[in-house]
């Protein structure tokens, strides 16, 4: 959101940004504190329901654009409509079953944009092609960048990195590759590793827990090799091709090897800027490839910097989404 916000700022927009996390509870990990969040839950999204609604009396926005939609309802945005605003959505999400996104809202938007090509058909024929459209995700220009500008081989910190919260589907790969090549430094950046790790594979993993901003670029250039998987497959059947990592990794400066698929394909050369792979042993065989092969993968890394900076960051996603909105909904900035 923040990405999208100076991005449309950069294109001449004045952009009111009103944030969900500065009215939700901060809860801790302990019972008590989770319950103590919960009560609070409603009550934040009544908090941020009069904000949305307050600055749109108050500014009379041209739009206004949800990023994924916690806590709007279809009763609010009627009421946004009343003070003259288009709305429209950028959801970069592979479901819609989550907590605070009310899926009865979404007939509400003017325009739906999201960063999945496979929920593209579900939504046209739930809103019409005319109110639906794709723009990938991307990376936050100001905040996923090289930390170092340059890294000798000596100078990283694990062999293989992946950033990203536990899935179950996540923890085959990781650990796939654990036994595959154990002679290999594993590091984890995300939520939930170090509770699934007790007896497996994955206790010999270093898990950092989660890193936002700058720590998280900074891990993710100090790898050798960054892996991108996704969750894995949904409720829906859906399952992600490619995400945020897709593009955070080569902006930062990390090397990719991403799990294969044609949308990966169109964004990135295999061979060439990233590497692919289908299969646990396709994907251990290339772990150790390229970890004896430091020359080729600085190449890769610069190649993909290059294909993927600037023209996969939020600043031109903005771009995409305002061309979207002026030939669409007549939305110019002025």
């Amino acid at each position: 959101g923040r990405g999208l916000a100076d991005g449309f700022r950069a294109l001449g927009w004045a952009v009111q940004e009103v944030d969900y996390r500065d009215f939700a509870a901060k809860g801790g990990s302990g019972r008590i504190s989770r319950a103590f969040a919960r009560l609070n839950r409603t009550a934040a999204r009544e908090a941020l329901q009069r904000a949305v609604l307050g600055q749109c009396r108050v500014l009379k926005p041209d739009v206004l654009l949800a990023i994924k939609g916690v806590g709007l309802t279809s009763s609010l945005l009627r009421q946004v409509k009343e003070t003259g605003a288009r709305i429209a959505m950028y959801y970069p999400d592979v479901a819609f079953d989550h907590s605070g996104v009310s899926v009865d809202s979404f007939d509400e938007y003017d325009l739906f944009i999201t960063t999945k090509t496979f929920q593209l058909a579900h939504l046209e024929h739930l809103l019409g092609r005319g109110r639906v459209a794709h723009v990938p995700h991307g990376y936050s220009d100001g905040v996923h960048r090289p930390v170092y500008s340059r890294i000798m081989e000596a100078d990283y910190r694990a062999d293989v990195l992946h950033a990203g919260n536990h899935s179950a589907s996540k923890q085959r790969w990781i650990e796939g590759a654990v036994d595959a090549v154990p002679e290999a430094t594993f590091h984890l950046v995300g939520n939930r590793w170090r509770e699934n790790a007790a007896g497996r594979p994955l206790a010999r993993c270093s898990a950092l827990g989660e890193r936002v901003a700058v720590s998280y670029a900074e891990a993710i250039q100090m790898a050798r090799i960054n892996i991108a998987v996704h969750m894995g497959p949904t409720a829906s059947g859906w399952e992600d091709l490619v995400s945020t990592r897709t593009f955070e990794i080569p902006a930062c400066g990390g090397f990719m090897l991403h799990i294969d698929n044609d949308e990966v394909r169109e964004f990135f050369k295999p061979g060439v800027e990233i590497d692919v792979f289908s299969t646990p042993e396709e994907l251990a065989d290339k772990i150790r490839f390229y970890l004896t092969r430091p020359e080729l993968r600085m190449q890769m890394i610069e190649r993909a910097h290059a294909r993927c900076v600037p023209a996969y960051g939020y600043a031109a996603r903005a771009r995409e989404i305002a061309d979207i909105l002026a030939s669409r909904q007549g939305i110019r900035a002025t």
